[in-house]
């Protein structure tokens, strides 16, 4: 997979993903990416929104933000919601009847899940 350089914000319509060690987490993260490939939503690190400034926050909350979450745990929620963003397009990869431990990071998976987020 190509190497993108980091977007950190600069688009009007962003996506981050849990990315996490489970297997929907990989998945959220690969959809995430190929959003950000095939779409006008560019991808962004979580871990940017959970550090970055209060200045960048509030250019944040004028964005069209996705956040993608592969189980109930919604780490990428709580990250918006403990900095205030509460405007956001919100995808739980669970809620789609997949499981956790049980959903096979293969390109059937991949590619329903991202038909579903390219509408968000």
């Amino acid at each position: 997979m190509e190497n993108k350089t980091c977007n950190c914000g600069a688009e009007d319509k962003i996506v981050i993903a849990c990315s996490g060690v489970a297997d929907v987490g990989h998945i959220s993260d690969e959809v995430a990416r190929k959003l950000s490939n095939n779409t006008n939503r560019k991808m962004s690190c979580m871990a940017l929104f959970a550090s970055c400034s209060n200045e960048k926050i509030e250019e944040f909350k004028s964005k069209n933000i996705l956040v993608i979450d592969g189980c109930n745990l919604d780490c990428g929620k709580k990250i918006m919601q403990q900095r205030g963003i509460n405007e956001y397009e919100y995808l739980r990869i669970t809620d789609l009847g997949y499981e956790k431990g049980k959903t096979p990071f293969i390109p059937e998976n991949i590619d329903a899940i991202f038909e579903k987020a390219e509408r968000l």
